[in-house]
């Protein structure tokens, strides 16, 4: 609990907009955020009490703040003008013409000045977008790094005897459902530029590899070689797609361009090689092999050379991700029959286990900005999707009902889509 926090005016002596100050998580430490009551203009009450509310629950989310309420503290805490890293949060929402508009507004209470101001003019059905904005635009300012709050999940859906891919916001919300194949669709990976998804789909019997381009509303196919086509991941240029292949009887990983023309086989042995990650250079694969006897976690260039034993810990391994700086490896780890999460260093040392006793563990994949762990665990009974801080703490459901597992995390801006252009299987 933190000793004083600071309580200054909404209108401080001197004001500087997006000035440099002291804020980062690290574990459990987080720095204090003060949430004032949004101000509403006149017809705009409702949209400034829901504007705060999403705001809160995303800087809660975040990893970064620990969020209090102005009011709840006004008469019972001195001002401090020491408080170096804590925050006050102000915002305002009027009417503009037929839309909104939000202002914005962030304080050092350390030093009383302004370190963020921005103006978003929105539309009536904007609110939640626009909110998500602001946190990113928050975290970028304060930490130099910007936030999650604007980019998407994708996941597989059990619903009867079906499995369809799904999509929502990054906490859960406006899930909606992107496949209608009434068949089997498994392992979603987002393209680098966020506006495309593949996935493996039994919809013409074989398991093959589809991409869902979100400008057309509809999907293609990628690669419907013989046997599995499966576990696709976008190399971090988006010109690559790695995935398993048994097109010769044996499950290995491959390299495909992305106008799906040349195959290159990376792995060659009589074992399952699968479940491949890009590093963020893309000059490195991570990736399961049972080539030890077990299921564990490997790594290889992207020519397929250099491939080495990376978990040493462990009788079955697998589901690896790199993390987007490039330091860690998040992976599923299976112990007494339980899978848990397991992080560890690049290089294979210092594993830690980060769930514990709370039924299966699986799937877990690494947020945009790295500061969070998405997985899906049987802990309230079916799969649901969770999140949580690379330390494991601060768990937090995401979705509820139907069974949902595979969660794929997409990247916080859009970039440009390689000129390659896509076509059908080779």
């Amino acid at each position: 609990m933190i000793a004083i926090l600071a309580l200054f005016p909404s209108t401080p002596a001197r004001t500087q907009t997006e000035v440099e100050t002291e804020i980062s998580a690290k574990g459990n430490v987080k720095s204090p955020l003060l949430l004032a009551r949004f101000r509403g203009g006149s017809g705009a009450e409702s949209f400034a009490n829901g504007a705060r509310d999403v705001a809160r629950h995303d800087f809660e989310l975040s990893g970064v703040f620990s969020v209090h309420d102005v009011e709840a503290l006004e008469g019972k805490l001195q001002p401090d003008p020491a408080q170096q890293g804590t925050v006050r949060v102000e915002g305002i929402v009027e009417t503009s013409g037929s839309g909104l508009r939000f202002t914005g507004t962030v304080y050092d209470v350390g030093t009383g000045e302004q370190v963020f101001q921005r103006l978003y003019p929105f539309a009536r059905t904007e609110l939640r977008s626009t909110m998500h904005r602001f946190n990113d635009d928050v975290l970028e300012a304060l930490t130099g790094d910007r936030g999650i709050a604007e980019t998407k999940i994708a996941f597989v859906r059990h619903s009867g005897k079906f499995k369809e891919v799904w999509i929502s916001d990054y906490d859960g919300e406006n899930a909606r459902q992107l496949t209608h194949d009434r068949s089997i669709a498994l392992s979603p990976a987002w393209a680098p530029w966020g506006t495309e998804v593949a996935f493996t789909t039994y919809k013409r019997g074989n398991p093959d590899l589809y991409l869902f381009d979100f400008s057309r509303g509809a999907s293609f196919p990628f690669s419907t070689r013989p046997g599995l086509n499966t576990a696709p991941v976008y190399s971090p240029d988006g010109k690559w797609i790695a995935c398993t292949l048994t097109r010769d009887g044996n499950a290995e990983i491959y390299l495909i361009s992305r106008d799906a023309q040349t195959a290159r086989r990376l792995t060659r042995n009589q074992r399952i090689d699968s479940s491949p990650s890009f590093s963020p250079t893309g000059r490195e694969l991570v990736f399961t092999s049972d080539r030890s006897g077990s299921p564990q976690v490997y790594v290889m260039d992207t020519e397929g050379s250099n491939q080495r034993l990376l978990t040493l810990e462990g009788k079955y391994n697998d589901s690896p991700q790199w993390s987007p700086k490039g330091d860690k490896i998040v992976y599923a780890s299976r112990h007494d029959a339980i899978f848990d999460v397991i992080v560890m260093d690049a290089n294979g040392r210092n594993p830690v286990q980060i769930t514990f006793q709370a039924g299966h563990n699986e799937n877990p994949r690494w947020s945009a900005d790295g500061r969070k762990i998405y997985f899906s665990s049987s802990r309230s009974g079916r799969r649901q999707l969770y999140m949580m801080n690379t330390d494991g703490s601060d768990v937090t459901q995401l979705t509820r009902g139907e069974e949902s597992f595979n969660p794929a995390t997409g990247p916080r801006s859009r970039r440009r889509v390689p000129t390659a252009k896509a076509a059908g299987s080779g």
